[in-house]
C-alpha cells in the first residue's frame, strides 16, 4: 500500500509529511492493520517484531484521532524514551499538531499540556496527573501504550494496569492501542482491552538466530540450519561483522563484565574509527571524570562503549546517539538495555544469558527477555539480515539454549497487582480520587484490571487487609465497612480518604513511606541531619545499598550515631541487616551533602556515578514529601527540611545554598568561589575578573549572563 492512499484518512498534508520522511510504501503489517480498522474507533493490540513499523501505526492512528477532535496520551516505559518520541512526533507540528512531554515531579499538574494534542509520558507520571487532578487528563480520548508487555513487570506493571483501569472508568469510550514486539498471551491482553488483535512475524530484515561453540556457528532460520566456521571466539565474531560494514551489540551479565568486555574488544574496533569519535569521548567526561567515565572515554576513542545503569543519563544518551550514528561500532550492554531505547545492530551477540539479581546472584534470563534482545538484530535499510548469536561452552549447553531460547516460547504475561505493596499504593489513590466510595465499588473497580481478567476474581481478602492497614495509619476512614466475600454476600458501608491520606496519594509515595514520615514527626520534635537522612532511607521507596563483607565500618559508625537515630533495632533482630543497609545509604547521602568528592563517594560505597545520581534524585523527592507532611503538621523541623532539600539536590553544605541557585554553578565551582570570598550574586557581579580567573572566562560569562542577561563581559 502506498502512503498516498491514506489521503482520505489523514489528509494530503499528512501524507506529504510521511513522504518527506522518505516513507512512500507501507510495510505489510501496517497495511494489514489499516485494513482491520485502524482508522475506526476500535481498540488494538499490535504485536509485531522490532523495526516492523509499530510506531508509525500509532502515529497514523493519533493523527486521525486529533483530526476528529481528540487528544492522545502516548505511554512509554522509560523517561529517556519520552524525549526520543517527542523529537520523533514533533514533525507533525507542520500541520498544527502540538506535541508535549513530561516526566518526573510527581506532584505537578503541568496544565500547559492541555494545549497539546499528543502528550508523551511514563505510566507513573500519567497516574500522578490523575492523582493531582490535572484538568486536561479527562479530555484524553486515545491512549497508546508502548511496550504493553511490561504489564508483566513487577515494578511498572501494576501502575500501567491501574492507569488503564482509571482511564476507562473516566471515559468508557476511550480508545486504547497497545504495542509490543513480543506478547506470548496476546489474546488475553486483547480480551481484557476489548481489542482487535494483530500479530505478525514479518520483519524488514530477516532474523537468523544461532549458537556459537568452539569456532562453529549454527544459524537457524525458517526451519533450516546454516553452519559456518569462525575461528577466534567473540573477537572473531565481532571482527567479521565490522569488516562487512555492520555494527555489533553485545549483551553481558554484569556491569563489570560489560566494562571489561568493551575494553578488550576496543583493540579490534580501533581500526574502524577515526578522529570523529574524539568529541564524543570528551563529552562523556563533562559531568564526571572518574575512573569509570575515563574508561568509557578511552573505549569510545577506539570505537567501542559500554552501557549500564551506572552511567549518568547524559553519558547514556551520548553513547546511544553515537551508536545510532554508526560512530561507535560495538556496544556492550547489560540485559537492562533489552527493554530500553531502540538500538538495532546487524549482529547481536549474547555473551551471557544470565543477569544479576540481588540475593540470587546470576540467574538465567526469561525467554521473553531473550526475544527482546534477539529482536534488535538487523538495521532496517542497512543490513541484509540480522543475526542473534548466543555463545555457549558445551554441547549440552548448546542443545539447552536451542531448545529453551531459539525454539522456545516466551513466558505468559501475568499481572503482579496482587502484591500487598502495590495494592496499598493504588487502593489509597483509588479512594482519594473518588473512584470508590465503599467496598463494593472498590471491588468493582478491580474488575477492570488485567488481574481480574486473568483470575476471574478481585483480590477481596487482600483488599480488606490493606484497607484496615490504611485506616490504622490514618489515611482513610471506614464506616460499617461491608465486605463482599467469595459467596457474593455483602454488607454496605463507606470509604473516605483523610486529608493526610489525600496528601500522601498526591505525593506519589508508598503509603508506608507516608506513615514512616508521619510517625517520626509525631514522635520527635527535633531531628538531626543524620536522623532525617536515615528516615528517608528507611522507606520502601528508597533504593538501599548492599552490605558487603568488608563493610564492618558501617556497624561501627551506626553505633556512634545511635543516640541521634529515631530507629535502632537490636543486633539480634532479623531487621538488623536491613537497618545496616539503610544506614549505609544514609551515610552515602551524608557524605554527598558534606561535599565529599563525588569519585571518593562512589569508591567508598562501591557504586557508579549513575547510582549516586539515582540515589540523590530519589532522596530529593522523598525529602520534599517529608517536608510536605511536616508542613501539614506544622512541625518545627520544616525549615531544616527546606535546607536539606537543596543540599541533597546539589551535594553542598548550608553555606553554598544561595550561590548554587545560579545556573551554571555546580558544587565544585560554588566551593571554589566561596573559599575566595565570593558568596552571593552581588559578589559575583562585583568581582567579575576574579570569577573569570577562578572558573574560566567561558563559564564566568555564562554565569554573569544568567544574572544580568549580558552576553559577555570584559
Amino acid at each position: 500500500m502506498r502512503v498516498s492512499e491514506l489521503e482520505e484518512y489523514i489528509s494530503p498534508f499528512s501524507v506529504k509529511i510521511l513522504e518527506d520522511r522518505g516513507i512512500r510504501e507501507l510495510f505489510p503489517p501496517q497495511k494489514e492493520v489499516i485494513e482491520l480498522g485502524l482508522f475506526s474507533r476500535k481498540n488494538f493490540v499490535i504485536s509485531i517484531p522490532t523495526a516492523s513499523g509499530k510506531t508509525l501505526i500509532a502515529e497514523l492512528a493519533m493523527v486521525r484521532e486529533i483530526m476528529e477532535g481528540g487528544k492522545c496520551l502516548y505511554i512509554v516505559p522509560l523517561r529517556a524514551l519520552a524525549s526520543e518520541k517527542f523529537e520523533e512526533f514533533s514533525i507533525w507540528e507542520k500541520i498544527g499538531i502540538k506535541t508535549g512531554y513530561s516526566v518526573g515531579d510527581y506532584e505537578s499538574k503541568d496544565e500547559w499540556l492541555g494545549e497539546c494534542d499528543i502528550i508523551i509520558t511514563t505510566s507513573e507520571k500519567a497516574d500522578s496527573f490523575l492523582r493531582n487532578s490535572a484538568s486536561w487528563i479527562k479530555k484524553i480520548s486515545c491512549i497508546v501504550v508502548d511496550e504493553i508487555h511490561l504489564i508483566d513487570s513487577f515494578k511498572r506493571g501494576p501502575v500501567l494496569e491501574i492507569l488503564i483501569a482509571k482511564m476507562r472508568k473516566i471515559n468508557p469510550d476511550i480508545r486504547i492501542i497497545g504495542l509490543s514486539a513480543t506478547i506470548p498471551n496476546s489474546e488475553e491482553i486483547a480480551g481484557w482491552l476489548d481489542a482487535e488483535l494483530y500479530t505478525s512475524e514479518w520483519r524488514p530484515t530477516e532474523l537468523y538466530e544461532g549458537v556459537y561453540l568452539r569456532n562453529r556457528l549454527e544459524l537457524f532460520h525458517n526451519g533450516e540450519c546454516r553452519v559456518k566456521r569462525i575461528d577466534g571466539g567473540l573477537d572473531a565474531l565481532i571482527a567479521e561483522c565490522l569488516e562487512d560494514g555492520g555494527q555489533v551489540l553485545v549483551f553481558d551479565s554484569t556491569r563489570r563484565n560489560a566494562e571489561s568486555t568493551a575494553v578488550k574488544i576496543s583493540k579490534i574496533t580501533k581500526k574502524f574509527v577515526g578522529d570523529e569519535v574524539d568529541e564524543i569521548a570528551n563529552a562523556v567526561l563533562e559531568e564526571n571524570d572518574g575512573d569509570m567515565s575515563k574508561k568509557l572515554s578511552e573505549c569510545i576513542k577506539k570505537g567501542s562503549a559500554f552501557h549500564h545503569a551506572g552511567l549518568l543519563n547524559s553519558q547514556r544518551k551520548t553513547v546511544e546517539d553515537a551508536f545510532k550514528s554508526n560512530l561507535i561500532k560495538v556496544l556492550v550492554a547489560t540485559p537492562t538495555l533489552s527493554a530500553g531505547v531502540n538500538l538495532p545492530a546487524r549482529r547481536v551477540i549474547i555473551k551471557s544469558y544470565h543477569r544479576f539479581e540481588p540475593n540470587l546472584g546470576n540467574v538465567p534470563i526469561k525467554v521473553l527477555e531473550y526475544k527482546q534482545m534477539a529482536g534488535r538484530a538487523g538495521r532496517p535499510g542497512l543490513d541484509p539480515v540480522g543475526e542473534a548469536i548466543v555463545i555457549v561452552r558445551s554441547s549440552k549447553e548448546k542443545e539447552k539454549v536451542i531448545q529453551r531460547f531459539i525454539h522456545g516460547t516466551p513466558e505468559d504475561i501475568e499481572s503482579k497487582l496482587k502484591v500487598e505493596k502495590h495494592l496499598r499504593f493504588h487502593i489509597l489513590s483509588i479512594i482519594s480520587e473518588g473512584f470508590a466510595k465503599d467496598f463494593r465499588s472498590l471491588s468493582d473497580f478491580f474488575s477492570l484490571t488485567f488481574f481480574f481478567y486473568q483470575n476471574g476474581i478481585a483480590p477481596d481478602y487482600e483488599i480488606k487487609r490493606v484497607l484496615n492497614q490504611l485506616e490504622n495509619w490514618g489515611f482513610i476512614t471506614q464506616e460499617n465497612l461491608g465486605f463482599v466475600n467469595l459467596a457474593g454476600e455483602t454488607g454496605g458501608g463507606g470509604l473516605a480518604p483523610t486529608e493526610l491520606g489525600k496528601l500522601v496519594s498526591k505525593l506519589y509515595i508508598d503509603p508506608l513511606t507516608g506513615f514512616i514520615f508521619y510517625d517520626t514527626l509525631e514522635k520527635f520534635d527535633d531531628l538531626s541531619e543524620v536522623a532525617i537522612l536515615h528516615t528517608l532511607c528507611r522507606t520502601p521507596d528508597m533504593e538501599t545499598l548492599y552490605i558487603r563483607k568488608y563493610d564492618d565500618w558501617v556497624e561501627e559508625l551506626a553505633d556512634k550515631f545511635r543516640n541521634e537515630l529515631t530507629y535502632f533495632p537490636s543486633e539480634l533482630s532479623t531487621e538488623y541487616d536491613w537497618f545496616l543497609s539503610e544506614f549505609k545509604t544514609a551515610m552515602c547521602l551524608y557524605e554527598w551533602i558534606s561535599e565529599v568528592d563525588e569519585d571518593l563517594v562512589c569508591s567508598r560505597y562501591n557504586i557508579s556515578p549513575g547510582d549516586l545520581r539515582r540515589i540523590t534524585e530519589t532522596a530529593e523527592w522523598l525529602i520534599y514529601s517529608f517536608r510536605r507532611i511536616a508542613n501539614f503538621l506544622d512541625h518545627p523541623v520544616q525549615s531544616e527540611l527546606v535546607k536539606l532539600e537543596s543540599r541533597i539536590k546539589y551535594g553542598i553544605k548550608d553555606e553554598l545554598i544561595d550561590l548554587i541557585e545560579v545556573k551554571g554553578i555546580g558544587r565544585a565551582r560554588a566551593r571554589k568561589l566561596y573559599n575566595y570570598g565570593i558568596r552571593s550574586k552581588e559578589d559575583l557581579l562585583e568581582n567579575r575578573a576574579k570569577v573569570s580567573e577562578l572558573i574560566g572566562k567561558k563559564w564566568a560569562e555564562r554565569i554573569i549572563g544568567e544574572i544580568t542577561g549580558e552576553k559577555d563581559f570584559s
